[in-house]
């Protein structure tokens, strides 16, 4: 009885091996890293100050584009704006939305800055003239569920008339 015992004992220790590298590959083809989307800037629209107010809000368009063979649910995002090399704002958003896979979605957020960094801009501006305006996007998107908890972005554009 011993000598059948220790055959199944080690009989099922391998098979209980088995069972675990089978799950443990699973869980990782499952969880395959997600390629970071690209976050645009679609419209950047100053909407009307409060009386007596050292801020100033912008409304922000941004377009994400999701490369990932799968949809994600965006529960939330953050960022910080650069405009011109220069921190212009930051933003976040606890807006829902779903990224299609493979394509695109776009939410607006509304943003606060200082009227101190509106004029530091404003006064480059003046010295650029016609020049297109550099930006760069970084932050993350949130995500629901999942392992992944987050994906981060740093995209930078140009804005033009």
């Amino acid at each position: 009885m011993s000598r059948l015992a220790a055959r199944l004992s080690t009989r099922l220790a391998a098979g209980l091996t088995a069972l675990a590298v089978l799950l443990v590959g699973a869980g990782c083809a499952a969880v395959t890293p997600l390629e970071a989307p690209e976050v645009q800037v679609t419209r950047l629209e100053l909407l009307e100050p409060m009386p007596g107010s050292l801020e100033q809000r912008f409304a922000v368009g941004l377009r994400v584009i999701n490369p990932n063979n799968r949809g994600i649910t965006v529960d939330g995002l953050d960022f910080e704006l650069d405009l011109n090399d220069r921190r212009l704002a930051r933003g976040v958003s606890n807006q829902r939305f779903e990224l299609p896979r493979l394509g695109e979605a776009e939410t607006t957020v509304v943003v606060t800055t200082s009227v101190l960094d509106i004029l530091r801009q404003a006064l480059e501006l003046g010295q650029r003239r016609a020049a297109p305006m550099d930006y760069r996007l970084r932050g993350r998107l949130h995500l629901g569920s999942g392992f992944v908890r987050s994906i981060p972005f740093d995209y930078r554009g140009a804005l033009t008339n």
